[in-house]
């Protein structure tokens, strides 16, 4: 092991003991034997010091509170030691609050959905009619075919459909109160936020919004082109794309050109269970340029963030926060 893979594995032991103190100290246990164990360890070396310090302002930012009794001598009697985990000590008060904010709107929109995609999944599926569709990460679809109306709801995320001829019934995407309709062809449509977007591969795409369904509020999207609108909104100008760019996530891959910092990281965080927060906002205009495979979402959140003098702290399956 060379000296500064040693380096790392000391920094990542004394950052872990910190975290573990943390928790320690905030289940409202402590008793007097562990509070001179932490000052003895803390006390061992600036660079214990600085750990705890940069755990404590962490685990501040996720709960929210000023962190003052974590230094302070306790004043209950010590009660019976119990174990405390983690997650445990993560999934209470403001926090747990904050989660299930993010949670119950999935949990109402997979209810809803014929066909879902967790976080990092990617799924196929063969329509009534013989399309295809192709979900990304995170996404959710509820068919609901009629006589002479091929309709797709797209709930959330971004799918690509590949759809069979048919004259007799129209095929359409449905999204934040907007469609995209074909005869045939491939398309993708992304619904993320407020916010959809259409991209053509193969066949003719006619996409609609706003309060009329009429000429002014309709583009027409050839190979190669897309648009976007907002809820309830017309859709803007058709705009030529790079659609090995546009469409990489279909081989795992996601390709960034010039994207602002913050968005960037917003798109990387489709592909993971956690929900990303970033605690300052000063680099998200920060343009970045990279490829990196949706796999390794986790490690591409890591290295952006490293290109912008910042930091992770990721709690597994709960939240990660950028500082």
């Amino acid at each position: 092991m060379g000296k500064g893979q040693q380096r790392s594995e000391i920094d990542r032991s004394v950052a872990l003991d910190a975290r573990d103190w943390i928790v320690r100290l905030n289940a409202g246990n402590v008793s007097r034997q562990d509070l001179d164990r932490f000052n003895a360890w803390r006390a061992q070396s600036p660079e214990h010091a600085r750990a705890f310090a940069r755990e404590k302002e962490f685990w501040q930012l996720l709960q929210n509170v000023d962190g003052s009794d974590l230094d302070a001598t306790p004043v209950a009697p010590p009660r019976p030691r119990q174990t405390v985990s983690r997650r445990t000590f993560l999934v209470g008060g403001a926090l747990a609050a904050s989660v299930a904010a993010v949670v119950a709107p999935r949990v109402l929109t997979w209810m809803r959905s014929d066909f879902t995609t967790g976080a990092g999944e990617q799924a196929t599926a063969t329509l009534p009619d013989g399309s295809t569709m192709l979900l990304n990460t995170n996404s959710a679809v509820d068919v609901d075919f009629q006589p002479g109306l091929r309709l797709v709801n797209l709930l959330s995320g971004e799918v690509e459909f590949s759809v069979r001829p048919d004259t007799r019934a129209p095929f359409r995407v449905a999204a934040l109160g907007g469609n995209s309709d074909a005869v045939e062809g491939t398309y993708a449509v992304r619904s993320i936020a407020d916010e959809v977007t259409v991209t053509a591969s193969a066949g003719r795409i006619s996409v609609s919004g706003g309060a009329e369904a009429d000429a002014a509020n309709t583009v027409s999207l050839a190979p190669g082109q897309q648009t976007r609108y907002l809820t309830g909104k017309a859709p803007l100008a058709v705009a030529d794309v790079n659609l090995e760019s546009e469409l990489a996530w279909r081989g795992g891959r996601v390709v960034f050109e010039g994207k602002p910092f913050g968005s960037a990281i917003g798109e990387l965080g489709r592909y993971v269970p956690e929900r990303l927060v970033i605690a300052t906002h000063t680099h998200d205009a920060s343009p970045v340029s990279a490829v990196f495979l949706t796999r390794d979402a986790h490690d591409a959140i890591e290295a952006l963030a490293q290109t912008q003098g910042m930091s992770v702290h990721r709690v597994p399956g709960v939240v990660i926060v950028i500082s």
